[in-house]
């Protein structure tokens, strides 16, 4: 499955490959791994244009035997850490070791199989694609059930915050141009190295695949923690996503809080339009949705805010959807300070009969629903004057600073 359009005329066509294998306490697995990887060399270089296979082993901090095993292979590059740096540093210092055109890692621990490196090369070279997973989510793939469902809800989160499909957000097996990598890092050290990548890849100007592989269970214990790397995973996503595509985070937020906010209306409407009265047992619900739309509006003010930044920052040119430009339209500066002035005059307007009784005889007897409703519109008034302020400020910044890099 295809994400992403951009034209590959005049790009050169990869002729080498290094697989990286990152390896952690892996003596029972790794020996089958790496003669599993040269019998493989041979295949992708008779199937596929590429004419050169390195493999690099990266022993991050094992204490067994798997550098030594690693190092018993002389055709094998062997980098051996004596302190465990983390998943994702082992596989960026074998790719900062390769020279290679195209670059690629695979789990040392025996759940994929490295002849389907053939598949992802040629997909790579005849497609132009600059990232190739190998998805293990289908129905042949023996991933237990509990990381399968994870595996879902991230590829999941992912598509929807990037506007992209995608299956297998964290797949240990895949191929990169290596020419794509700057536009890739910086990425995490950690194991959520690989949901990352691949939403970095989703929000850049990249161009990806996915071809399905087997996946079958690991030689050994695994090193994955489902709650705490699940959360890693999740938060390296929603993390990506705030700085690539603040605005569909940030209105989506605001969408579910303003949808609480209409649901909590609904009874007071409701005794409204059939008894003409809002009664007293109503104030404690009017001052929670009160508190949700401003809630829900504080948030999208800063996801338009945070999208221009972005926008200026990343040099995305990334595709809104229909109701992100219109947000985007409708939320400029000076909309937003002309709406903000326009809900404080209604709010002070709607209640100046009030103020007047409260100035001249100490009491107010209009009803508390309002009084309510015009505080309402002042503070979503004041809150659009100040992010309209906000925003003028940020756009002038953005503005001098490139003018300033254009100037050197």
């Amino acid at each position: 499955m295809g994400s992403g359009l951009r034209e590959m005329e005049g790009r050169s066509v990869p002729k080498s490959l290094t697989i990286v294998i990152p390896a952690l306490n892996e003596e029972d697995a790794i020996g089958d791994t790496i003669e599993r990887c040269l019998a493989a060399r041979e295949s992708i270089v008779r199937n596929t244009p590429i004419r050169e296979v390195a493999i690099i082993v990266v022993s991050d901090g094992s204490t067994d035997r798997t550098a030594e095993i690693a190092l018993s292979y002389e055709s094998v590059d062997v980098i051996a850490y004596e302190t465990n740096l983390g998943y994702g540093a082992a596989i960026k210092s074998g790719f900062a070791k390769a020279s290679s055109d195209l670059v690629c890692f695979l789990d040392a621990d025996g759940t994929c199989d490295p002849e389907y490196f053939v598949d992802l090369c040629n997909a790579a070279i005849n497609d132009s694609a600059d990232l190739v997973l190998g998805s293990r989510m289908h129905k042949e793939s023996r991933m237990p059930g509990l990381r399968r469902f994870g595996n879902r809800m991230f590829a999941a989160t992912a598509s929807y915050l990037s506007g992209k499909k995608i299956i297998d957000t964290a797949t240990g097996m895949r191929v990169i141009r290596k020419d794509a990598l700057p536009k890739l890092y910086p990425l995490p050290t950690g194991l959520h190295f690989t949901p990352a990548m691949t939403l970095r890849a989703l929000v850049s100007d990249l161009l990806i695949r996915e071809l399905p592989v087997p996946y079958h269970e690991r030689t050994g214990r695994s090193k994955l923690s489902i709650l705490p790397d699940g959360l890693r995973f999740f938060l390296a996503i929603i993390e990506i996503a705030l700085c690539y595509c603040p605005l569909k985070f940030f209105g989506s937020a605001s969408i579910l809080l303003w949808l609480v906010a209409l649901c909590y209306s609904i009874d007071p409407a409701w005794n409204y339009i059939i008894h003409h009265v809002i009664g007293e047992n109503f104030i404690y619900r009017q001052i929670v949705i009160n508190t949700f739309f401003l809630a829900g509006l504080l948030t999208l003010s800063i996801g338009v805010v945070a999208e221009r930044v972005a926008a200026v920052l990343n040099g995305n040119n990334r595709r809104h959807s229909a109701l992100g430009r219109l947000v985007l339209r409708l939320c400029s500066t000076i909309k937003m300070l002309v709406v903000g002035s326009v809900l404080i005059f209604i709010g002070v307007f709607s209640n100046i009969g009030g103020l007047a009784e409260y100035l001249m005889t100490r009491r107010v007897s209009y009803h508390w629903g309002l009084l309510s409703i015009g505080s309402l519109f002042v503070l979503a008034g004041l809150q659009f004057t100040a992010m309209g302020i906000f925003e003028l400020l940020i756009n002038r910044i953005l503005e001098r600073n490139t003018n300033g890099n254009k100037g050197n």
